[in-house]
């Protein structure tokens, strides 16, 4: 799974909209009821869906961050070959990478699901849409993770 550098799944070659189509299988039969994918320059770059949470439908929202795997592929090229053509090359190939990464997380952590140890809204937890517009991680991390004190 790793490539010779150490990049889990750094050396895919499976379109993004092929693994995203993966991923909206695995949440269709996990609960989500409707599934919307999110563009950014013409790239999947996340998704939305809507899962019953106690009787309720809830909102999740899940970005792709492409960025981090994109300067981990610079990092591993030598400085005189980080031009715009092996950068344009390396950002197709992070995108694939991410979504790659992203479709091994969620079967892991459904499989947890089929045997009942976890329900699938608590996997998705941190990226429920609070009302006010952002995810759960985003509104505790904009507060600085205070409501996370320990001991109170």
């Amino acid at each position: 799974m790793r490539n010779r550098t150490g990049l889990f799944m750094g050396t895919t070659d499976v379109p993004a909209e092929r693994t995203a189509g993966e991923i909206m299988r695995l949440l269709g039969k996990a609960g989500a009821k409707s599934i919307v994918m999110d563009y950014e320059r013409g790239d999947v770059s996340g998704m939305r869906w809507k899962m019953a949470v106690d009787g309720r439908d809830a909102v999740f929202s899940m970005p792709v961050r492409v960025g981090p795997i994109f300067t981990v592929l610079q990092r591993q090229r030598p400085t005189a070959q980080r031009k715009l053509d092996n950068a344009d090359r390396d950002h197709a190939q992070a995108v694939r990478v991410a979504w790659r990464q992203l479709l091994r997380w969620i079967q892991a952590q459904l499989a947890f699901a089929e045997t009942g140890m976890v329900e699938p809204a608590e996997i998705f937890s941190p990226y429920i849409v609070m009302n006010t517009g952002l995810t759960l991680f985003a509104t505790l991390q904009a507060n600085g993770f205070k409501q996370l004190e320990a001991g109170k």
